[in-house]
C-alpha cells in the first residue's frame, strides 16, 4: 500500500479512503480485470467452442497484465462468482453433474491460472544452452523449444483440456450404457 501511495504521488493513508486494506484492493482489481471477460450465450455454440472463447478471454486479461496471475488465483472465488458460475454452466451444459463440475472446474482453474506461475520462472533460453551440459533425451528436444511460442503452449494446454473432459464424457456415457 506504500508503494501505490508513492507511485501516486499520496499520503501513506490516501489509499485507506478507498479501500480497508490491501486485500480489499486485491479483490478490486482483480474483480475489474475479470469484469471484461465476456460470457457467452448458451445458444452461441457448442460447449467447446464456449470454454474456449472463456479461456482464451481470461488468458488475454492475464498476458496484458503480467503478475496478476497469482493475485487472481488466490482471489477467483471472493471477486467474481460470475465467471466462475459461467464456466460452471458450460460444464453442465456439457453433461457433467455435482462432483463432476468440481473436478472440471478446478482442473480448467489449476491450468488457466498456474500456467502463468510456470511460465514466471526462469526459463534458459534455448540457444545460450551449452548442448554438451545436458542428458540425451534433452539435447534432442531442446532445438525444438526455440519453434514454439507461448499461444502454441497455451492452444496445446486447452486443446488437451477440452480433449480431456470429451473423454470423461464419453466414459460416463459408456459406464451408464453397461448399468442398464
Amino acid at each position: 500500500m506504500r508503494r501505490l501511495s508513492r507511485e501516486l504521488g499520496r499520503s501513506a493513508m490516501a489509499p485507506y479512503w478507498y479501500v480497508s486494506d490491501k486485500r480489499e484492493l486485491l479483490d478490486l482489481v482483480t474483480r475489474r480485470l475479470l469484469s471484461e471477460v465476456k460470457l457467452p450465450e448458451p445458444d452461441s455454440g457448442p460447449w467447446e467452442e464456449r470454454l474456449r472463447e472463456v479461456l482464451i478471454s481470461i488468458d488475454a486479461r492475464l498476458h496484458d497484465h503480467p503478475g496478476i496471475a497469482t493475485v487472481m488465483l488466490e482471489r477467483m472465488y471472493s471477486a467474481d462468482q460470475r465467471l466462475m458460475a459461467g464456466i460452471m454452466d458450460i460444464l453442465l451444459d456439457a453433461g457433467f453433474e455435482g462432483a463432476e463440475v468440481f473436478l472440471s472446474y478446478a482442473m480448467i482453474h489449476t491450468y488457466l491460472f498456474g500456467r502463468y506461475q510456470v511460465v514466471e520462472l526462469d526459463t534458459p533460453d534455448p540457444s545460450t544452452v551449452d548442448p554438451g551440459s545436458l542428458e540425451d533425451t534433452l539435447q534432442r528436444l531442446v532445438p525444438h523449444l526455440a519453434r514454439l511460442r507461448g499461444r502454441d503452449f497455451f492452444n496445446y494446454g486447452v486443446d488437451t483440456i477440452i480433449a480431456g473432459l470429451q473423454a470423461q464424457l464419453a466414459a460416463k456415457k459408456k459406464r451408464s450404457r453397461s448399468r442398464r
